[in-house]
């Protein structure tokens, strides 16, 4: 546990360094950002640590990292100076709140202490950094080369000569760790990992906390600084008072824990229960035990009943390829839909994972605001100020600072996991945008305009503080392109958003104060959202046959093999009615979710400008359903159903070519936003929703979640091995029993190559074993992993001039022409192991050429290195 309680006091020191500026930036919040400051430090060390050392001013070095440890806390210290400094009482504000906030301080350390141990010990039973099931070699790759840099941008190990293409900016923060506590890179993965999970369950904790507690009025004793504009009003009476605990409990587990509903499923199939026409109506790969287009293929993974633990090879890995796509042909398209446990199960360290923390300091970030803006009263002044920078920045809390640091943090997502970035300032707009509105009245053209020149200085701030990341980024992102014949299914969208869904529709009732004024606005906004997507889809044909580039692509991807193969010659009326045919034969998604946001809108339209009864002050006592938290979770539930609704349309262009990696990422988020309003939900009916509606939607949910979490319990016992294996926390171990050789060769360069080096070894293609050396010591090679390259460049045209030099090398360059290819690259090292002699066909013979060119420095266990002359 010494690895695990080092990383635990470095995220202490992190969190302690920005807890006055959380404290006040946060003053809004019940819990006043406690449970934020965690990830906030993490943040803004990590940024003034990149910063710094892309600009040249700090070096990759502890003493770097401690500098901007320092300069955070003292920023900290001056800009949260109302916190420890006296006041006219004689107290500080922040010893005393601390005081008055034992209860949640308690918690939110014993939760992230819980977690990250837990998970570490989790995790100790299945360790390996491994090239299947996932991209852990990538991501220890990444991790080796920003510790192996000594300036930023990172250089890249798979392509020697470049710099890192990709948001690497959790890697980063990952390094921090790593150098600050002295462990191997590959027990810092491990411990990483657990480090990251229980900063997801404590940020989780601190918006469910944060959410219920300003439905509660809790904690107005404990705020000692709050402008007046700030307090909250008395909420109407519940049946309990339970809750900001609760409800930061049960966000933690439904955001980090809760699975979704294929590992209950996996058991049922397993007891060998349910008719074989359900699993096939079904329709979940591996559970419908037959394949193909009419279901007539035998799977050989699908065993014979058992018991409740699932004996299936793998079988937890099948939750996050819930939803299956079918091409015009009936073939079979791998969806992603991960969600965060299965993220932290599987064990890769991506920038999806690494992003949740930050992306729940955004969501905390957006609440903060809205709560800033409660009550919501009429201000005829502020709504008159011109949308000037001045007047932009004392919309935030701590003025000018505060929209920094609010575009430092919604702009970090972008360098994080950059599809986030866009999703989060919409959730930030939209609370903006409701809090504009209160204070003027209503809606109105100088809300709306006032909302989007914040929006537009927020983003632009955004992408200016990380510029440097900018200049060098390449993406495979070609655009959007329309989604014709791949809907959802209802039942695989059910399985996958299940108890989160569920929760979600409650509150909507639960919400529905005003019953025929709200179906009436539904009705309005129904036939939007139903017949705009459609819309949508009809002007894409008709630009695709009535313009001459729609007609040119057209005709392009007509000649296609796959489509040939699929849909032969067919014309594009034909086509087209296999379109409709495929959408009506699977409408029940998009017409489920189209009524869901016309509901969202029609509540929120009703919160906008509260009637004069119901219109908020200080004294008054609002109805828990036009609260701001209610409000807020409205907000969140719209952007979550509008992620979800766009992929039924559309999808992001990329090496692809379908919607696999689209709903990948929006579905992700959609979980985190879910999940928190369903610990919103669940606390709102136990006391505020009427008792028969709390009942059904108590028991309902209940249920559910107990199906959920069929997954966590029975993956996390397979995933460890039924923990019956030596633990530990080196993810490398494994390879000195598996290759000695390989492994003494990067134990070897680690301790002769202090800085760096051109280490030359086999390239290949993603998920293999190739890149195996750079990858664990940082060295860049020539090329690594090809597949990759192309999606982090969006281009082969590098890949495509190193390769037959690298083929040279291994297997013909006699030692003059090898001596001069080794300089024109610049190559330092050359590995000849088993996979180089598998790859190129070295024989003793071949290979006697590079002794003849080189020096041989390493020769253990069949894998030799030879060190360029001169």
């Amino acid at each position: 546990m010494l690895p695990v309680l080092s990383f635990w006091l470095i995220a202490q020191l992190f969190a302690v360094a920005a807890l006055p500026l959380a404290w006040r930036l946060f003053a809004s919040l019940p819990g006043r950002g406690y449970a934020l400051a965690k990830p906030l430090g993490l943040l803004l060390v990590s940024y003034l640590f990149w910063l710094g050392s892309s600009l040249g001013f700090l070096g990759n070095t502890s003493g770097a990292i401690l500098a901007s440890l320092l300069l955070v806390a003292a920023l900290s210290a001056f800009l949260g100076r109302e916190g420890w400094q006296r006041d006219a009482t004689g107290r500080r504000p922040l010893l005393g709140w601390l005081a008055a906030s034992k209860a949640l301080v308690i918690a939110v350390e014993a939760l992230f202490l819980v977690a990250l141990a837990g998970w570490a010990v989790v995790r100790s039973y299945s360790p390996d950094i491994t090239t299947a099931g996932g991209e852990k070699f990538m991501e220890l790759a990444f991790l080796n080369g920003i510790l192996r840099s000594e300036r930023f941008p990172p250089l890249d190990p798979w392509l020697s000569g470049f710099a890192i293409s990709y948001y690497y900016f959790g890697y980063v923060m990952l390094s921090l760790f790593t150098t600050l506590s002295g462990l191997a890179p590959g027990v810092a993965f491990n411990v990483g990992l657990a480090t990251w999970f229980a900063l997801t369950v404590v940020a989780a904790f601190g918006v469910g906390y944060d959410m219920v507690g300003a439905l509660a009025g809790s904690g107005r004793e404990a705020l000692a600084v709050r402008a007046p504009t700030t307090e909250f009003p008395e909420p109407a009476a519940g049946r309990c008072g339970p809750g900001p605990l609760a409800g930061g409990l049960l966000a933690a587990l439904f955001v980090a824990v809760l699975g979704n509903l294929e590992g209950f499923l996996e058991s049922v199939h397993s007891l060998g229960l349910g008719p074989v026409a359900f699993w096939r109506w079904l329709d979940i790969k591996d559970l419908n035990c037959l394949s193909g287009p009419n279901f007539l293929e035998p799977v050989a993974n699908c065993p014979s009943p058992g018991g409740v633990l699932p004996e299936r090879f793998f079988w937890w890995w099948r939750a996050s390829r819930v939803l299956t796509d079918r091409d015009l042909a009936g073939n079979a398209v791998e969806v992603i839909d991960e969600f965060p446990f299965f993220s932290f199960l599987l064990g890769d360290m991506h920038p999806h994972v690494l992003a949740l923390p930050f992306a729940l300091l955004a969501i905390g970030l957006a609440l903060a605001l809205l709560l800033r803006a409660w009550p919501g009263q009429p201000d005829e002044a502020a709504a008159a100020v011109p949308p000037t920078l001045r007047g932009i920045a004392g919309l935030f809390p701590l003025g000018g600072a505060g929209l920094a640091l609010y575009a430092l943090g919604l702009g970090g997502l972008a360098f994080l996991n950059t599809w986030d970035f866009p999703i989060y300032l919409f959730l930030l707009a939209l609370a903006l945008g409701m809090a504009a509105a209160w204070r003027s009245g209503g809606l109105s053209w100088a809300a709306a305009s006032r909302t989007l020149v914040v929006m537009a200085a927020v983003a632009g701030l955004g992408v200016l503080l990380y510029l440097p990341f900018y200049a060098g980024f390449q993406s495979q992102a070609g655009g959007i392109l329309p989604n014709f014949i791949f809907p959802t299914r209802l039942a695989h969208f059910a399985v996958m958003f299940g108890p989160l869904l569920a929760a979600a529709i409650f509150l909507l009732i639960a919400l529905s104060d005003e019953g025929r004024r709200t179906a009436r606005r539904w009705l309005g906004f129904l036939s939007w959202t139903v017949l705009v997507p459609v819309a949508f889809l009809l002007a894409a044909l008709v630009v695709g046959v009535a313009t001459p580039g729609g007609q040119e692509l057209v005709r392009r991807l007509r000649e296609l093999p796959v489509v040939q193969e699929q849909a032969g010659m067919a014309s594009l009326l034909e086509l087209g009615g296999e379109v409709l045919r495929i959408r009506l034969s699977s409408p029940w998604a998009y017409l489920l979710l189209a009524g869901l946001i016309a509901w969202v809108l029609a509540l929120l339209a009703a919160r906008v400008a509260p009637r004069a009864g119901n219109a908020p002050a200080p004294a008054a006592r609002p109805p828990a359903s036009r609260s701001a938290p209610a409000t807020f979770a409205l907000l969140a539930v719209l952007t979550a159903l509008l992620l979800v609704f766009s992929v039924e349309f559309v999808y992001l262009r990329d090496t692809f070519g379908v919607r696999m990696n689209t709903v990948f990422k929006f579905y992700y988020q959609a979980w985190v936003m879910l999940a928190l309003v369903a610990a919103f939900a669940v606390v709102y009916l136990a006391c505020y929703a009427g008792r028969v509606l709390a009942m059904a939607g108590l028991a309902t949910v209940g249920l559910l979640v107990a199906a959920g979490l069929f997954y966590p319990v029975l993956s996390t016992y397979t995933r460890a091995e039924r923990f019956a294996v030596p633990p530990t926390l080196d993810g490398t171990a494994y390879l000195s029993r598996l290759s000695p050789g390989d492994a003494g060769a990067v134990a070897w360069l680690q301790a002769q190559v202090p800085g760096v080096a051109t280490v030359l070894e086999a390239p290949g293609g993603s998920y293999t074993y190739s890149g195996r050396i750079s990858a664990q010591t940082g060295l860049p090679t020539l090329l690594g992993w090809e597949g990759h390259e192309l999606q982090w460049r969006g281009n082969t045209e590098e890949q495509d001039r190193r390769r037959p030099d690298v083929e040279t090398i291994y297997r013909s360059a006699q030692p003059a022409e090898l001596a001069d290819l080794l300089e024109r690259w610049q190559i330092d090292y050359v590995v000849v192991g088993d996979l180089e002699r598998q790859a190129y066909g070295i024989t003793p013979q071949s290979e006697a050429r590079f002794a003849r060119a080189m020096d041989l420095v390493y020769d253990v266990d069949n894998t030799r290195i030879y060190r360029r002359r001169g």
